[in-house]
């Protein structure tokens, strides 16, 4: 929008400040055994004394009733101890499943340290990258001169768009109202929503009063409108200001041209993006340090990667998977689509090293998700004498090179070049014998600008 880029120009001729710079739990009821009590045994049969043989024929069935009663007994123990036995398996199994919970925990814990623990290498010589701080521009309000990191200068960005409050009211509290609700995109566009429904019944329906009314006791402007930052801001640059009650905001304009420009500024608008800065630093061969500087820790900034405990699961499953499918029989495509995979564990940002033909080695950072092609333009349009000459990057770690358009729309996770990675420079070599049998005297030899050599960094 013009008036934006009106507002930028603005803001660029007028700010002016210095750079700155524990374990599973059976959680099943088992049923215990219940102790069998021995039935009452009968009373003992009266002996008729008068007749031998009915004491006898007594005496048999007395005899008789023991033997069935014992028998039962022996059953119901028998029934007794295959419970229990049932029972000791189910918390035998129960308890081993407890103790490979916690192994694969403990595992999963060993893999965390592994790749977020204190890596730090023992050298002499203090540390050569240091991210604690990583560094952020704005070239929409400041230019590409300012760095600063990330918070102070968001709050830069917010403390500029003030001052325009008065001057330029709408732009400015647009601006802010999207910049500093960006972080939650779902309740910013349900605000945006809420007040271009304010603002198009009230354009639909000029002269009734109720829709130029907005209680501030409302449930839905109080949870929805009034708790994002600025969007109160937004209202009041529309044209509604506090009635004298002080229970609502009134539009008290009666022409609604305001509310159409704050709507479609409002609905045009984006939100003021800030950039990394690449930190270019250039490190130049010496007699005492002719290799390369060793990267001596990964910064413990939570800026410079995103990980939990369930990435690290997943890590270890992914793992388990590749070790799966090597015994598997697989057809070269799936052999192909599987040498690529998405590292589970993502970073943010990479630092990347390229060690140029004359050892010179440049180090630059990127997002982990940005594409190759950034680091190939980068290179072009910023450190390369020959900006339109071809060239290849070749990895050290597995020699893959990288120079076709296929490889540069691939992101550093999908290429594996986080958190750090070490390429090696070279000029194509088709390209580069065209040049020389046209130009004879080409220069081969010098790789970065002078200038950039002079302002860059040095390590």
């Amino acid at each position: 929008m013009s008036n934006i880029k009106k507002f930028f120009s603005k803001i660029k001729s007028e700010v002016k400040f210095s750079k700155a710079g524990e374990g599973h739990r059976l959680n099943e009821q088992s049923s215990t055994p219940r102790s069998v009590e021995p039935k009452p045994r009968p009373p003992p049969s009266a002996r008729q004394n008068s007749d031998g043989g009915t004491a006898a024929r007594a005496a048999a069935e007395a005899a008789q009733q023991r033997l069935q009663q014992q028998t039962s007994w022996q059953q119901s123990g028998a029934s007794s101890s295959r419970t229990a036995d049932s029972v000791r398996r189910q918390a035998q199994r129960e308890l081993e499943q407890e103790k490979a919970l916690e192994n694969q925990f403990q595992q999963a814990l060993e893999l965390k340290d592994h790749y977020f623990g204190n890596r730090q290498i023992s050298v002499e010589s203090s540390p050569l990258v240091d991210l604690s701080n990583l560094l952020f521009k704005c070239p929409d309000v400041f230019g590409d001169d300012i760095c600063l990191p990330y918070d102070e200068l968001q709050q830069q960005i917010e403390s500029t768009l003030r001052l325009q409050l008065e001057s330029e009211p709408m732009v400015a509290a647009t601006l802010l109202f999207l910049t500093c609700n960006q972080k939650d995109k779902e309740k910013l566009n349900a605000c945006k929503e809420i007040i271009c429904k304010y603002f198009d019944n009230i354009i639909a329906n000029p002269d009734e009063e109720k829709y130029r009314r907005i209680r501030l006791q409302n449930k839905v402007y109080a949870e929805k409108v009034a708790s994002l930052k600025y969007a109160v801001e937004l209202l009041q640059a529309s044209g509604f200001i506090t009635s004298d009650d002080k229970e609502s905001i009134v539009y008290q304009e009666r022409s609604i041209e305001p509310l159409a420009l704050a709507r479609d500024t409002l609905m045009n608008g984006e939100p003021i993006q800030v950039q990394l800065d690449r930190n270019l630093k250039i490190f130049l061969p010496t007699k005492e340090r002719s290799s390369v500087p060793p990267v001596q820790q990964l910064p413990k900034d939570p800026l410079f990667y995103q990980a939990t405990v369930g990435d690290v699961l997943r890590e270890k499953q992914r793992q388990k998977d590749i070790i799966e499918k090597e015994e598997m029989l697989r057809t070269k495509a799936m052999r192909e689509r599987d040498d690529k995979p998405e590292p589970s564990v993502q970073y943010r940002y990479t630092i990347i090293r390229i060690r140029m033909p004359d050892s010179i080695i440049l180090q630059v950072i990127f997002q982990s998700n940005d594409r190759l092609s950034c680091l190939f333009d980068y290179l072009h349009s910023y450190c390369l004498v020959h900006d339109w000459l071809p060239f290849t990057l070749i990895s050290n770690g597995d020699r893959r090179v990288y120079a076709s358009q296929d490889e540069q729309s691939m992101t550093f996770n999908q290429c594996g070049l986080v958190p750090t990675a070490l390429l090696s420079f070279q000029w194509n070599e088709q390209a580069l014998r065209e040049v020389l049998g046209q130009t004879p005297n080409f220069s081969t030899n010098t790789f970065v600008k002078p200038d950039v050599l002079a302002n860059a960094t040095r390590l």
